[in-house]
């Protein structure tokens, strides 16, 4: 039903709730964040592992410097242009659960269900899962564990071919991601302001990685125009002797990549309903955690290409701690210490804020009730909180994070490209809604966005169909779900 929100009165209200919902209490968490933290979770969110596993991958597709500072200078400018649209999205419509409630209010509560669905079970708590392990990967490096035998790791099975399920395979590594996980979940349950506290901190820890490796790049660079060195398009993808297909679909590849490792900058619009002054601050905290992460992106990858050349960058498995190497004496342990740092920020700014989807569908009758609950005196989502490291741990253990993760990259390009849509849905529907920030370019911009996630989607799509198809699987689980949630909704006593 076509409610109309009256956004001075309740910014976060019930948009097209069934009827019977309207009779739960709607619990509510306290607005304790500001601009600093805001900011730190961009940044920490942002920032994980990406900018230390993914330059090895592009060089490999596409073996020219320039080529890949300029893709990752693109996907930049077209990450900026979508944070442009959450900004103006969250400054109006403050929201718990950020683009959840967004597309929910724009398209209805099925396509905010989808949205909100595809993060619990895959995109957020996946993303939690591959950034422990990785945080146990190289906490390895200072102190090993014991693993089972190759034969009780050999046990599990391959599922439609695809998705490897072996859950004894590296135990020791899942047993500390789990425990990361642990530690983690139990910061933010304590109490907003103290995983706000954390992420302060980790912000500043995070700007003095990029900070340091870049310095080592200028001090031992091979030359300042290193990374600049050689043809824009290396001769195998030149299309005027390979044509066209090859360089766009390394291109494609490229851009998956890079655009992995600028991911959840969506993530600060979850805690709409928790930010003190959010007409103000979430634009601000969009555009300096974005520019300050793309100045740290372009500076480390530069730093790479100054260091080592394209072929040793293509061909390295740690390629911070072997350009850092060239430098320092004992740059490898240095590097590991600087994951560990980045990664566990990153899974404190990725645990506080996504649990507040989950709480959000909860209070609006689309997910299982209960998930929604305050604690009392610590006024955190504590439930959501302990059901999201559940299903990580057995994302964990199951050892299929990464593999679901990359199914589901053109799934998140594909609601972001609604997002940009949402922007100009919600100019036409509530055009007296207060806007203490638009976007510049209007329409343009957002439709420029949206076309590009359209066609980024397809050519992920032609490029992994089969990747595509489960991907699509996965998020279409959550139909019968939907249909309980609404039904079950609808039957509850006014």
């Amino acid at each position: 039903m076509d409610v109309q929100v009256d956004v001075n009165v309740d910014m976060d209200v019930n948009v097209d709730a069934p009827a019977g919902s309207a009779s739960r209490p709607r619990p509510t968490l306290p607005r304790a964040l500001g601009v600093l933290t805001a900011t730190a979770i961009v940044v920490g969110s942002v920032v994980g592992s990406g900018i230390f596993k993914k330059a090895a991958p592009m060089a490999a597709e596409l073996p020219s410097p320039s080529l890949v500072l300029l893709l990752w200078v693109a996907a930049a400018g077209i990450s900026f242009l979508g944070a442009l649209c959450a900004a103006e999205l969250a400054a109006a419509f403050p929201d718990a659960g950020g683009l959840y409630a967004h597309l929910r209010r724009a398209f209805g509560p099925f396509t905010g269900f989808l949205y909100g669905w595809s993060v619990l079970s895959v995109i957020q708590t996946g993303t939690l899962a591959s950034i422990a392990y990785i945080f146990a990967e190289y906490l390895r490096v200072f102190g090993g564990w014991g693993d089972p035998s190759p034969g009780v790791a050999a046990w599990g099975f391959t599922a439609f071919g695809v998705l490897d399920f072996y859950p004894l395979r590296d135990l020791g590594t899942k047993a500390v991601a789990v425990t990361c996980l642990l530690v983690v979940t139990a910061l933010n349950v304590q109490g907003v302001r103290l995983g706000a506290r954390v992420q302060d901190v980790f912000l500043w820890i995070k700007l003095l990685i990029l900070a340091g490796i870049m310095a080592v790049g200028v001090v031992g660079a091979r030359s300042l125009l290193a990374p600049f060195e050689g043809p824009l398009v290396p001769p195998g993808l030149d299309p005027s002797s390979v044509g066209w297909g090859p360089l766009v679909g390394a291109l494609t590849l490229g851009l998956s990549s890079v655009f992995w490792a600028y991911d959840g900058w969506i993530n600060v619009t979850y805690v709409g309903t928790e930010m003190r002054n959010p007409s103000k601050d979430f634009p601000r905290a969009l555009a300096i955690g974005m520019l300050l992460v793309t100045a740290g992106y372009l500076g480390v990858n530069g730093a790479y290409f100054a260091l080592l050349p394209i072929d040793a960058v293509a061909t390295s498995s740690l390629v911070a701690a072997d350009a850092v190497s060239t430098v320092v004496p004992g740059g490898a342990m240095l590097v590991a210490l600087a994951v560990i740092l980045s990664t566990f920020g990153a899974l404190n700014s990725t645990a506080l804020v996504s649990a507040r989807v989950y709480w959000a569908m909860s209070r609006d009758d689309l997910l299982w009730r209960g998930i929604d609950a305050v604690h009392a005196r610590r006024k955190t989502p504590h439930v959501s909180l302990w059901v999201q490291f559940v299903w990580s741990s057995v994302l964990v253990f199951s050892g299929t994070f990464d593999q679901i993760t990359d199914m589901l990259i053109f799934v998140s390009w594909a609601f972001y490209g609604l997002l940009a849509v949402a922007v100009v849905v919600a100019r036409i529907r509530f055009p007296d809604a207060p806007r203490p920030f638009k976007v510049p370019g209007y329409p343009w911009v957002p439709l420029s966005f949206a076309l590009f996630s359209a066609v980024f989607v397809v050519l992920s799509i032609v490029k992994n169909t089969r990747n595509a198809l489960v991907g699509t699987a996965l998020v279409a689980i959550g139909v019968p779900f939907y249909l309980y949630f609404r039904r079950r909704a609808t039957r509850t006593p006014t």
